[in-house]
């Protein structure tokens, strides 16, 4: 069973640099067998399909970015300072790592199994993770407590990828930058939308 474990992770690894390298298209479960050190009809007995292992091995890559996120977060720190602590870690990958976004992005649109890419989000724990923030400032008075969190979620779900976007057209991968982005994003939807409810009285 440790074998087997060890060799998936093995996989995963070559997964994750021969895409970052060469793209979804064009890196051959050849070539990431040959990476990982076993045979290419290995790889098939962990990843059914090829879109099985890029899910997995994306999956993978962004569940360490969120257990680091929730490993060294402060409990007073107020809720965009803790979105941005989580996404900071993901920042910090696409900054190593740019290609496996964009791969990432290619498949969140033409991946032909339907629901693959909201389960790589919801088994890497990014989804309960982002949820359970939003619960907790909904308790502290930070944010509205009658929008649904579902809706909130989504909200910041799509100021991500739209980050993500924007900096992969500019081909501009700095942290601070996709932070600082994400930032002014969360800031406006927290003061101007999200916010809890004014009291109006004189």
């Amino acid at each position: 069973m440790i074998q087997r474990a060890e060799t998936r992770q093995r996989i995963l690894e070559a997964a994750r640099s021969c895409f970052c390298a060469d793209g979804y298209d064009k890196a051959s479960t050849r070539n990431i067998a040959k990476l990982a050190g076993v045979a290419e009809g290995t790889i098939f007995n962990h990843f059914p399909t090829k879109e099985e292992l890029v899910i997995s091995s994306l999956g993978a890559h962004l569940a360490k970015a969120i257990e680091q996120g929730l490993h060294t977060m402060e409990p007073d720190w107020c809720f965009v300072d803790k979105l941005m602590h989580l996404a900071s870690y993901r920042f910090a990958q696409i900054a190593l790592q740019p290609g496996l976004w964009q791969v990432i992005m290619q498949q969140m649109v033409f991946s032909p199994r339907k629901g693959a890419v909201q389960e790589m989000m919801q088994s890497s724990g990014l989804l309960n993770a982002v949820q359970d923030v939003i619960e907790e400032a909904q308790l502290d008075g930070e944010l509205n407590p009658d929008i649904p969190v579902v809706l909130i979620r989504k909200t910041i779900m799509a100021l991500f990828l739209f980050t993500i976007h924007q900096h992969i057209s500019e081909q501009s991968f700095d942290c601070e930058d996709m932070c600082a982005t994400l930032r002014e994003l969360l800031e406006a939807q927290v003061s101007g939308l999200w916010i809890s409810k004014p009291n109006f009285a004189a």
